[in-house]
């Protein structure tokens, strides 16, 4: 067994079981919360294998019980295992890709007020539970800290090859996409050095205890930021919220604003940015400017957390799911925008939700021009649903166009979202 000055001094994180097994990550870890990005697949796929491992050390499902099932569905936040409970519920095979935790980033909300039925709020985290109660016990199955691999479309059967991260395979006849998205980047100098050493992107509850008495900072205006902001009150001595813009009504919901105004404990500054983030082992101070300034105030912080919107999670899948040019999927009449069908290979058109190739949904925050609220990627995964018994009871349609990629790799590409 390691001491705890040996174990510190190994690569983290370091994952060590009760039996004195460890589980060292990759060299250049990737943040998982962050996705595919600019330095590389191979940094994100090693990682990804890495924490498939850790899952199956711990006993969480990571491997498949079937050889081929009616539903793929790749992600368990609110649209995925929507998507989940009526499909399973309804009688078909179903099978879900996680590569975090149920819930998504809606599952590490300290508090949603907003979503319909629950009047006194609940935290990200107690929605997120059930529904994956009610998708397992209808028979789902959720895989943990798995990932979708490759792709072989099967033109002879209607069916596609999936490889999963871990190696298994298996079939499936539907897909439902619902990855989310992962947390926009802040572009300042010295943020991403300490990302994990006082600098945070997303908020889930534990993080925020752990500065009870401190000073924080949070940037964002939407309204994840104000639902953090006003946790991270009741445990802070002091959140500074910086906002890009010039007012938090553009973006917020009302009765976050009043909140936050009534809060004591935080102070809204409007127009501001970072400029630059410091510290040597961990997070000391920002650099803080108005949006037009080129230098900007010091301020003492003990944490930073970010929460600027999301980037989706599809640079895999560029070339083969039709895109916009912010990365998000198309779905339904947008695929056959402008007046063209390059993108689409049958001679019916789309139904909505379906992307460019058929058979394939898109659910929640990752389709274009979707509403970025729980309830509305609730409604999503139950939509697709509905319309995968109507493509499934559907004969086989001919194919007028072009025929998909013999194989597509999906975690090969992790350039920038672009125009397509």
């Amino acid at each position: 067994m390691l001491d705890a000055g040996e174990r510190l001094a190994r690569p983290l994180p370091l994952v060590l079981l009760p039996d004195g097994t460890q589980i060292e990550p990759p060299a250049e870890y990737q943040d998982p919360r962050l996705g595919l990005d600019e330095r590389g697949a191979r940094r994100y796929q090693l990682t990804s294998r890495w924490r498939a491992e850790v899952a199956a050390s711990f006993g969480l499902p990571t491997t498949p019980r079937r050889e081929q099932y009616d539903v793929l569905i790749v992600g368990a936040g609110p649209a995925g295992l929507t998507a989940a409970v009526y499909a399973a519920s309804e009688g078909l095979s179903t099978l879900v890709l996680e590569r975090m935790a149920p819930g998504g980033q809606a599952g590490t909300s300290a508090r949603i007020e907003n979503y319909p039925g629950f009047p006194q709020g609940i935290t990200g985290a107690e929605l997120a539970a059930g529904a994956y109660k009610q998708a397992v016990r209808f028979g789902a199955e959720v895989l943990i800290g798995v990932e979708l691999l490759r792709v072989a479309p099967e033109l002879e059967t209607g069916t596609a090859l999936v490889e999963l991260i871990n190696g298994s395979q298996v079939r499936c006849r539907t897909a439902v996409v619902a990855p989310g998205v992962a947390y926009r980047r802040l572009d300042a100098p010295g943020v991403e050095e300490l990302i994990g050493c006082g600098v945070h992107y997303g908020s889930a509850p534990a993080e925020a205890v752990r500065y009870h008495g401190g000073d924080v900072a949070l940037v964002g205006a939407a309204n994840s930021a104000g639902q953090a902001a006003l946790h991270i009150a009741t445990h802070a001595r002091k959140v500074t919220l910086l906002v890009r813009g010039s007012s938090l009504e553009k973006s917020m919901s009302r009765y976050l604003v009043d909140r936050i105004h009534n809060c004591d404990a935080i102070d809204v500054v409007l127009n501001a940015r970072v400029v630059r983030a410091e510290g040597t082992d961990h997070l000391e101070a920002l650099i803080i400017a108005d949006s037009a300034a080129e230098t900007g105030t010091c301020v003492e912080v003990d944490a930073l957390f970010v929460l600027i919107g999301g980037v989706p999670l599809t640079a895999g899948v560029a070339g083969w799911l039709r895109r916009d040019a912010n990365g998000f999927l198309m779905t339904g009449r947008d695929i056959l925008e402008p007046d063209e069908r390059s993108w689409w290979p049958l001679e019916r058109d789309p139904y909505p939700l379906e992307s460019s190739q058929p058979g394939v949904f898109i659910a929640g925050d990752v389709r274009h021009g979707s509403i970025k609220r729980v309830a509305s990627a609730v409604g999503d995964g139950a939509m697709a649903v509905q319309l995968i018994h109507t493509y499934l009871a559907s004969p086989q349609p001919s194919v007028s166009g072009e025929p998909p990629p013999a194989e597509q790799n999906i975690l090969a590409l992790a350039e920038p979202p672009d125009s397509e």
